[in-house]
């Protein structure tokens, strides 16, 4: 098999030779950015840049994988927010959030030519272009809530959820919108599947009665509208929501080191696979790599369908940890 034969199968719980290591979010680390000369802020901008890093860890640790872009601000940029493109080793993060109420909110005909979506696209093509018989090809973007959330603050959004029920479904109504239009030009483009990534609905932030009654059903519009494979991500400790992830039809479940896999194939019920889990901020990025193989063969003894990083790579994470994952499967499979 070769990598992109792999994640399919993987994805749909069909045979494989072994798991694939991959990263269903973030790959963008400054220990890759400086080995190929691309580095952001300007690969956010650059739809070639953005292909040639998204890419970079396969080629330079062997993850089976090209992911794009590196940040969830995409489309709140074209309906309005204001955003810090960042740095070397920082993220783009809203700035300003451009909404106070429902109506001012519209997806513009031309939505798919705002902003750097543009640049997602093309860098997905260019990737298609090069890797698309043989690499998964995973482009991610920011969830129904989650782009709620960036259109009129966090702290708004939950204060709405108590004061403004209607709003919120009215403001999820027109974020699930912008995701399906989006959505399904990445997939004409050549995603090979598309991450919803919902850092606001980890029970962290978001209550799962809320998750079930608000969110679940913009998912599952989302899933149903577009024929394509789907990961969806929701950080934190997601376990009291498991269940009612899968039940909107994503094909894997991207879960974070707090959730043990065991409990969540069990919760999933066979609906989706489980992507995970090493941790990202204690073990790749402040870790050795004795202990990143540790986590990873761990993971693959509880049975993950999909070896990854528990949530997006912090830019500081040591290319080694990166190669350490990849390693902990050939040593696990005795490749």
């Amino acid at each position: 098999m070769n990598p992109k034969e792999r994640f399919i199968n993987a994805l749909l719980g069909k045979p494989k030779d072994y798991t694939p290591p991959t990263c269903i979010t973030q790959v963008g680390i400054v220990e890759a950015m400086e080995a190929i000369g691309i580095r952001w802020p300007e690969a956010h901008r650059d739809p070639q840049m953005m292909a040639t890093l998204g890419v970079s860890l396969y080629k330079l640790a062997g993850l089976e994988t090209a992911r794009v872009p590196f940040d969830l601000t995409i489309q709140a940029e074209v309906l309005g927010a204001a955003v810090d493109l960042g740095k070397i080793d920082r993220q783009p993060m809203i700035k300003e959030h451009p909404i106070t109420s429902v109506d001012q909110l519209e997806i513009p005909d031309d939505f798919l030519k705002r902003g750097r979506i543009p640049v997602v696209l093309e860098a997905t093509k260019i990737l298609k272009e090069k890797f698309g018989d043989t690499l998964p090809i995973i482009v991610g973007f920011e969830a129904p809530i989650t782009l709620a959330g960036h259109l009129i603050g966090a702290e708004n959004l939950m204060r709405w959820l108590i004061h403004k029920r209607s709003e919120v479904r009215d403001l999820l109504e027109k974020t699930t919108e912008a995701n399906i239009i989006y959505a399904e030009a990445l997939l004409e483009a050549g995603a090979d599947a598309l991450n919803p990534c919902d850092p606001t609905s980890s029970p962290n932030l978001l209550s799962p009665m809320d998750f079930r009654e608000l969110v679940k059903p913009c998912l599952r519009d989302l899933i149903d509208s577009v024929r394509g494979y789907f990961i969806l991500h929701i950080c934190g400790e997601s376990a009291p929501i498991v269940k009612d992830m899968a039940e909107t039809g994503a094909h894997a479940l991207s879960i974070e080191d707090k959730v043990d896999i065991r409990s969540a194939k069990q919760s999933a019920g066979g609906k989706s696979r489980i992507c995970g889990n090493v941790s990202t901020s204690r073990t790749i990025f402040m870790g050795k790599p004795d202990k990143v193989k540790e986590e990873a063969k761990s993971a693959l003894d509880a049975g993950v369908d999909l070896l990854a990083p528990a949530c997006g790579l912090a830019p500081g994470s040591p290319l080694e940890n990166i190669k350490a994952l990849v390693t902990a499967v050939k040593e696990y499979y005795k490749l």
